[in-house]
């Protein structure tokens, strides 16, 4: 990441405050979601209303255990703006599980706001069932390994310009 006070420029808190990578928001499950056969798309975990800064970049960083109660099923992991309808920012697409095992999963994925002005959302972590019949469901226990949602501010977006676009 290149620096963001230019050599001669005064480094006041606002430039140095803006140094990535910095933790925007981690929240986290330590109970574990529902068992249920969730072949529609669930919400497991919502972040606060997080405001992201325009023409920054931000990573995402999520993590967790499916269990899964039967073999030769397919599920995947998303993180969504606001709903299980909103856009998407990542998708882990399927998840395949032959043995009923549970299936530990860490995904990161950069984003962008690009626009003029700052958003103000929450994000959402979704699970769901593509195919097969078990029941998915996230597992956070013990309390040592929560499952969570980390968004980071990670740079100007000028250094990602390929990323997923937040709008």
């Amino acid at each position: 990441m290149p620096d963001l006070a230019l050599a001669g420029e005064r480094l006041i808190a606002s430039v140095e405050n803006a140094r990535a990578p910095f933790a925007v928001d981690y929240t986290c499950i330590t109970t574990n979601t529902p068992a249920s056969p969730v072949s529609a798309e669930t919400v497991w975990v919502t972040t606060p209303t997080i405001t992201f800064r325009a023409g920054r970049a931000y990573r995402l960083t999520i993590k967790g255990l499916i269990t899964v109660s039967a073999t030769g099923s397919e599920g995947r992991i998303r993180v969504r703006r606001a709903t299980v309808t909103g856009t998407t920012l990542f998708d882990s697409f399927r998840i395949s599980t032959p043995n009923a095992a549970n299936y530990g999963f860490e995904f990161s994925n950069v984003f962008l706001n690009s626009g003029a002005s700052d958003i103000a959302v929450a994000l959402v972590g979704t699970i769901a069932r593509d195919s097969g019949a078990a029941n998915y469901h996230v597992s956070a226990t013990p309390a040592a390994s929560p499952a969570y949602l980390l968004t980071e501010d990670f740079g100007p977006v000028a250094d990602f310009p390929a990323a997923t676009s937040l709008t």
